[in-house]
């Protein structure tokens, strides 16, 4: 039987089609007061029911394709509502057993979320280098629901696809008598890979407070702290690179963080100033008249080098915090479920934010301090003519 639609879209064809015979007896009839060659006549009458019927038939299948793509397909983005396919046994679901097909959307939905968080959190490891092994850790966790939620998906889809064929093929209130009780056995699976899901959810905000727990210690530091393997050299970093750091400065400016983008510019404008004062210096040794002076002045470059190392960790501190919050921020709108995120994260988000905005100030002037102090003002006099011996 044809549905209401297809009803319609019938009664539209075949009103259509006597729309365009009475169109063309009409319009033969008007071409009959004009004294036309029969060719003539015959383009003219062509012409005109062809764009007559090109416009019909064109507004019909525009109608009919709207009716088959049925719901719109689901976007890759996570804020989109994902549908469930509109069948009859999905229909059927939905009106008779409406607290399966809720669980059944949610599950859906959280599926597509992951979906989308995989992809977004690939394009974050390449924005935030220094933190893809953490992202990694979340990814491994969450990828564990993921397989979890999808093994509950397949089940239960297939449990509808069985009960429909039965429903469809043999005794209608046996069958859905039967599916009564299936049906809650179904919303528990669910539930056990949202519990599964939950879970991973609080694994992930550990990792989270591993993070910031980091982040907050890194601003402990007055100076660059030794390797733990070789506590006569300074531990490694790496500096964030000029893309990585205007990604974050460009998101402090959205969250208004005025005293944070003051501080790092002051840092970066050290930088350039210890970049500039390095290059000077070698520029005068390389002239010829200078080259005696080229072991004297290595003391003097030393300290630029050290300090320019000083002023990037300094950076470096700030920018790490900074990006723990960003990505914390991220994570967020990924959560498992709809609660907040747990009582100790937000507080240590709290207590980095506020350390963040207090010692920020007194890192950029120690930078500043240790250009001036020590360095600039480190000319000692060297010795180039030795006494005479005495005879």
């Amino acid at each position: 039987m044809l549905d209401s639609h297809g009803l319609v879209l019938f009664f539209l064809w075949l009103l259509a089609a006597a729309g365009i015979f009475m169109f063309a007896r009409w319009l033969n009839h008007f071409l009959d007061r004009f004294t036309l060659e029969s060719d003539t006549r015959l383009l003219i009458m062509i012409a005109f029911i062809g764009v007559v019927l090109f416009g019909t038939l064109n507004f019909l299948w525009g109608k009919g394709s709207r009716q088959t793509s049925g719901n719109p397909t689901p976007s890759a983005t996570r804020q989109e509502i994902v549908n469930i396919e509109a069948t009859d046994a999905n229909t059927f679901v939905k009106e008779h057993y409406p607290s399966l097909h809720d669980h059944r959307y949610n599950l859906k939905r959280r599926i597509a979320e992951l979906k989308q968080f995989f992809q977004d959190v690939q394009r974050w490891a390449g924005e935030s280098p220094h933190q893809v092994t953490f992202l990694q850790n979340v990814v491994e966790i969450q990828w564990k629901s993921l397989e979890e939620l999808k093994k509950t998906d397949d089940a239960v889809d297939l449990s509808i696809r069985e009960f429909w064929i039965h429903y469809s093929t043999g005794e209608t209130h046996f069958v859905t008598q039967v599916f009564e009780e299936k049906s809650a056995q179904l919303i528990e699976q669910i539930r056990d890979a949202q519990a599964f899901d939950n879970t991973g959810f609080n694994a992930e905000q550990k990792e989270i407070q591993t993070l910031l727990d980091k982040a907050l210690q890194q601003l402990a530091y007055t100076d660059i702290p030794p390797d733990p393997k070789n506590r006569k050299k300074p531990q490694a970093f790496t500096p964030y690179d000029k893309e990585n750091r205007q990604r974050l400065m460009e998101w402090l400016q959205l969250q208004k963080e005025t005293t944070l983008l003051a501080n790092l510019n002051v840092l970066q404008d050290n930088q350039a100033q210890i970049d500039k004062k390095l290059r000077e210096i070698q520029a005068y040794l390389k002239q010829a008249e200078n080259r005696a002076l080229y072991t004297p002045m290595q003391k003097v470059i030393k300290l630029w080098q050290d300090l320019s190392l000083y002023n990037q960790y300094a950076d470096y501190q700030l920018l790490f915090a900074v990006e723990a919050e960003y990505l914390r921020q991220k994570l967020a709108s990924y959560q498992a479920k709809e609660k907040a995120q747990d009582e100790r994260t937000l507080n240590l988000a709290s207590r980095l934010h506020g350390e963040l905005l207090q010692v920020a100030p007194e890192i950029a002037r120690r930078a500043q301090s240790r250009r001036v102090d020590e360095v600039e003002r480190s000319y000692s006099p060297s010795t180039f003519l030795l006494p005479d011996n005495k005879k």
